[in-house]
């Protein structure tokens, strides 16, 4: 190990620490306080925390409710942003680079050149690595998570830190890692504009004095019948502790539960010339209907990662239909808060 993964190693090591120190927990309430009212929902807080949350406990309804309902997902309801959700593992392509995109190159050489590397793209703004069984070694793993941190802050439209030691470019918005799937096979593709038009429809007709009434689980049927059933557990933190926490849900997620999918927000500036300094880790499940899942996530992320504080679970479904912190329906945007 050389002198500058030793200093790499510290610096995570104290970022680690400040996770429980009491002025870093008050800047992450501030962030998850923020409405950030972006339209992408993983930026937008939209979490209300200030009353009694819906607890998995108190859901075990949704599970008994979908027996009969297919319990599988295909990747692009939660990466349609990422237009390489389709890719599929290949072994022959594990020990290099198929993309010509000189940018994909350049990010080749953060790995060792003698082992096998993940696939990466760099599709709409995204950076994401595709790790398999192959590539999931806590090498890869390690240096995927040194040189693209997502601690990289914008500072304005000449000035960023890209550079040697790290390789985000200014206009990168996410980074992500794909473990893959589960095992389950995708019986159907998820029906997302068929899902606002049935919402639109439920929503009109489901009125009391001019006022829409709507229950959860009336949005639960929906979605399990327009297949738009994954959902996500959102990890709000700040620039100044994202990179060591990052680095250990992509291991936990790469080489501890091998499966899954996982990104980070990068910088998003609010205005021009100001930066912004929060961040959001999101851990996805396929199935929301799968509570056993979810809660073995949610248990990971709290005994392997180390988040013990309590954070909230969004559906894919519920930012499809638009249901947001203050909606007209009262319904929380957060399915559990655990």
């Amino acid at each position: 190990m050389d002198i500058d993964d030793v200093t790499l190693a510290l610096v995570r090591q104290v970022e680690r620490l400040r996770l429980n120190d009491p002025d870093e927990i008050a800047l992450i309430r501030q962030i998850e306080q923020l409405h950030l009212d972006d339209d992408k929902d993983e930026l937008d807080s939209n979490i209300t925390l200030d009353r009694e949350e819906p607890m998995l406990g108190d859901c075990d309804d949704v599970e008994q409710s979908q027996s009969s309902q297919s319990s599988s997902l295909s990747s692009q309801s939660f990466m349609e942003e990422s237009q390489s959700s389709d890719y599929q593992f290949d072994e022959s392509q594990t020990s290099s680079f198929s993309s010509s995109t000189p940018y994909v190159k350049y990010l080749s050489t953060i790995f060792s050149p003698a082992s096998h590397v993940p696939y990466m793209t760099t599709t709409n703004n995204w950076i994401t690595a595709y790790f398999n069984e192959y590539t999931a070694s806590l090498s890869n793993v390690e240096r995927f998570t040194r040189y693209c941190r997502p601690s990289f802050r914008l500072y304005n439209q000449l000035q960023s830190q890209s550079g040697p030691d790290n390789f985000v470019i200014p206009t990168t918005k996410w980074i992500a890692v794909n473990r893959g799937l589960s095992s389950l096979e995708s019986t159907s593709l998820p029906r997302i504009s068929e899902l606002k038009a049935a919402f639109d429809a439920l929503a009109s007709v489901n009125q009391t004095n001019g006022h829409s009434i709507l229950t959860v689980s009336k949005l639960d049927n929906l979605a399990i019948k327009y297949n738009i059933l994954s959902g996500k557990w959102l990890i709000f933190t700040s620039v100044n502790t994202v990179d060591a926490l990052w680095q250990d849900v992509v291991q936990m997620v790469c080489m501890y539960r091998q499966r899954g999918f996982a990104k980070v927000s990068v910088n998003q500036e609010e205005e021009v010339g100001k930066m912004n300094n929060s961040r959001v880790i999101c851990v996805y499940v396929e199935d929301f209907t799968d509570l056993e899942e979810v809660r073995s996530l949610r248990d990971d992320l709290r005994t392997v990662v180390g988040v013990e504080r309590k954070i909230p679970f969004k559906m894919d479904a519920y930012s499809h239909m638009g249901i947001y912190k203050g909606n007209k329906w009262g319904i929380s945007p957060a399915r559990w808060f655990e």
